[in-house]
């Protein structure tokens, strides 16, 4: 595998994950549906979901570099996926539900390819 490709799978995990973290909280779920607060049950899924999609990050990264290199990558790319959650969420939130979703598809995808 390239280096190319560990970084854009990294890239997504990344987003994936912060996107699951930023729908756990009450002010960009209610962009999404239009409920006051969170359930409970979704609350606790998405942030096991995001947590997971993070941690899941070290993977391609250290695979791709050292172990050295790899984690210093890591935060590089938690930074990376907060900011491209960020924008995404000024602009609209399912769109952004989207594309985390098939971003995250497509890195399973690759890994079966």
């Amino acid at each position: 595998m390239s280096l190319w490709q560990s970084s854009l799978q990294a890239l997504a995990l990344s987003i994936g994950g912060m996107t699951a973290l930023a729908f756990a909280m009450d002010r960009h779920y209610a962009q999404l549906r239009p409920l006051d607060e969170v359930p409970a049950a979704h609350r606790t899924a998405l942030r096991v979901l995001g947590a997971m999609l993070l941690l899941a990050v070290c993977l391609p990264a250290m695979r791709g570099w050292s172990a050295t290199v790899g984690s210093v990558l890591v935060l590089g790319f938690w930074s990376l996926g907060a900011l491209a959650t960020v924008v995404g969420l000024l602009g609209s939130a399912r769109y952004l539900v989207l594309a985390a979703t098939v971003a995250v598809l497509a890195v399973a995808a690759s890994c079966f390819w």
